[in-house]
């Protein structure tokens, strides 16, 4: 390429790379707004409207500025930091707009503190670089510009950030740089590794069906194909942009930049018409607010001036590019400034203005040797920076490295600090368990002991029972046979001797005597009865206990009434003799203590259950309390009934009665030892 073209095109390149940014930044900042925040639905909130405000960020800039103001004071209130920041860098963006870079610059700085070092503060941290380079830029600060291309370009491949737009921004500006650095584009190792990159870019693009990634990477290839005077393909790839953007309603600024770069292509190719008309079509591309600012109308009018040349028309070149010239100096647009000028004096030279067109000329040329000596400044502020954070990169790395043995140290020592808790845990855990494991046996033991006295202390009642049912049964049967049958024969021998003749005393006096022996015997009968029933033995326990109730009713006038329901089932000769004794203890106790006039007695069998109910009315006892408290003759009774696993439920009060109740499940007795 000749050293005159390549300051041409270097123009051009200039112009061509000036809506990228703008258009990746504001690309990429929503990214943020379209992710979910952890601190809540306020949050959420932040990050719609900024994604509304990104969507303002050129048809409405001031409504978009005042949008980043609201959220700006949200994220303040909630202490949402990368809300903060995002909302910084959105009127940093306004700013830049409005060609105010240095109150860009200050917005941007500010937002750096807030960055989150999370995965969206990281893509954030990027993005902040990038737009700072820009702003450095316009400013004419290269060598800041190229620090902040670097550090974002470092980051991004030392973080291996998986953002294909955020990549191909960091790219694009690296692409930016090396194309206005070096006169042999083609061949340039850095640019052909970089466009290797965007290459790779589009494959996954195209494999993932990105069409908002596609639509950018166009862009640069557009701008890559035009710098190395291959019109036909720039031409072919900015009008894919075009479609892309049109489609995804994306920045009036790219689509302004594409038909500005295309009518360059034409321009180049002296085809002034079609330059005219792609000219004229980025004009009616731009947003109505903010046209007084808008540098790509500026960019157009310059342009059209120099299609007009081609065609002749060197006056009305002239009437538009004195006014873009002159707004240009004032926007502080210096890259344009080389253009414009030669473009003038190529128009007065058209008009034989002589004069004026070497005062151009003259312009021209201090225009070009100052951004010729901007642009080496800013390579070799460049290239110091690449070699400062490799620098840096080494040093990082060993204090990573020394971070690294310090960690695996400590992890160690965490390690073994780890194992001694975890057996010292581990043995308190089965020190634990024995002592839980003894006390169970232990308690297990004492059960084991208090059922054997439980035991022992029925099997001795039960003996003592049984004992005093066998001597019962023995002195039953000797004042029956004996001394009943003793008794018998006196009476029997009294009755003889008073057939005989003898004095009427006498007869009198063995008359008494006969009564009294009658008396005795029906006692004693009566006593070895109650010692001995023979009903109970023959007639079972219900037949027995109505024959008591009767007996004892006639002979202390009370009235002692008995009933009996449900059929019982033969139950041991022991249990129903122990029951019996139960039945006529209670009726005695009635009798010496309660004062009553009737009672009631009453067996009721349902299923294996049997009920026994002794009620009567007399004086009542205090109800509540356990059978031990009310006497040794209760607390027999109670034992008695335990000891065959029957239970004894006593109620009443003073006045009003007793009601003594018995049940016992024949299904699970203990049988007598």
């Amino acid at each position: 390429m000749k050293k005159k073209a390549h300051i041409i095109f270097l123009l051009k390149k200039n112009i061509l790379w000036l809506p990228l940014i703008v258009f990746q930044l504001t690309a990429i900042m929503p990214l943020y707004a379209q992710e979910k925040n952890s601190l809540g639905p306020d949050t959420a909130l932040i990050n719609k409207t900024i994604k509304r405000a990104y969507k303002l960020r050129e048809s409405n800039a001031d409504s978009a500025h005042l949008l980043y103001r609201q959220t700006l004071d949200a994220s303040r209130s909630l202490g949402f930091r990368n809300g903060i920041a995002e909302s910084l860098c959105g009127i940093a963006r306004y700013y830049n707009i409005k060609n105010e870079q240095a109150t860009a610059v200050k917005y941007i700085h500010e937002s750096m503190p807030y960055i989150e070092d999370n995965q969206k503060g990281k893509q954030l941290f990027v993005s902040a670089n990038i737009l700072l380079s820009e702003a450095y830029f316009y400013l004419g600060a290269f060598d800041s510009c190229s620090y902040y291309r670097y550090t974002a370009l470092n980051f991004v491949d030392n973080n291996q950030i998986d953002n294909a737009p955020l990549r191909l921004s960091v790219y694009s500006k690296i692409l930016q740089f090396w194309l206005n650095a070096h006169e042999e584009i083609k061949h340039d190792e850095n640019i052909r590794q970089i466009m290797q990159r965007i290459n790779l870019i589009e494959k996954e693009a195209i494999a993932k069906n990105d069409s908002s990634v596609l639509l950018n990477v166009y862009f640069q290839k557009e701008g890559y194909y035009h710098n190395i005077l291959k019109n036909d393909s720039a031409r072919y790839y900015g009008l894919k942009n075009i479609e892309f953007c049109k489609r995804l309603k994306g920045s009036p600024s790219m689509i302004m930049a594409a038909y500005l770069n295309i009518a360059l292509t034409y321009i180049d190719d002296k085809n002034p018409d079609a330059a005219i008309d792609n000219i004229r079509l980025a004009i009616a591309a731009a947003p109505e607010q903010g046209k007084a600012s808008n540098r790509y109308l500026i960019f157009a009018d310059i342009f059209l001036g120099e299609a007009y040349i081609l065609k002749g028309r060197f006056r009305d070149a002239v009437n538009l590019v004195l006014p873009a010239l002159a707004e240009s100096q004032k926007l502080n647009i210096v890259n344009i400034l080389e253009h414009a000028h030669k473009t003038l004096a190529d128009a007065y030279e058209g008009l034989g203005q002589y004069q004026e067109e070497a005062e151009q000329r003259k312009l021209y040329s201090i225009a070009k040797d100052s951004l010729m000596k901007t642009q080496k400044m800013e390579l070799s502020y460049t290239m110091e920076m690449k070699y400062r954070i490799a620098e840096k990169n080494k040093e990082l790395a060993e204090k990573e490295l020394s971070i690294i043995k310090n960690n695996n140290r400590i992890r160690n020592k965490n390690i073994l600090i780890g194992c001694i808790t975890a057996g010292l845990l581990l043995i308190s855990i089965i020190s634990l368990l024995i002592m839980r494991n003894n006390r169970h046996k232990q308690k297990l033991q004492a059960e084991k002991i208090l059922g054997l006295q439980q035991d022992m202390e029925i099997k001795t009642l039960r003996a003592m029972v049984s004992g005093s049912e066998k001597e019962r049964s023995r002195i039953a049967r000797d004042l029956h046979d004996g001394i009943s049958g003793t008794i018998g024969a006196i009476r029997a021998m009294v009755g003889r001797l008073s057939r005989k003749p003898a004095a009427e005393a006498a007869s009198e006096d063995f008359a008494e005597v006969m009564h009294l022996l009658e008396e005795a015997s029906g006692e004693i009968r009566k006593t070895a009865h109650n010692l001995m029933p023979e009903i109970l033995l023959q007639e079972g326990l219900v037949n027995a206990t109505e024959l008591f109730c009767e007996r004892t009713g006639k002979s202390h006038s009370i009235d002692i009434r008995f009933s009996a329901f449900g059929e019982i089932k033969k139950i041991p000769a022991e249990l129903e003799l122990a029951l019996y004794r139960t039945i006529q203890e209670l009726v005695n106790n009635i009798l010496k203590h309660a004062a009553a006039t009737s009672a009631l007695v009453q067996l009721n069998y349902h299923e294996s259950i049997l009920g026994i109910t002794v009620e009567d009315n007399g004086k009542g006892i205090v109800a509540g309390r356990q059978p031990e408290d009310y006497g040794v003759g209760l607390k027999t009774i109670a034992g008695r009934i335990r000891s065959w696993n029957g239970t004894l439920d006593i109620s009443g009060s003073p006045g009003e009665g007793t009601s003594i109740y018995i049940e016992i499940d024949t299904d699970n007795i203990k049988q007598p030892a």
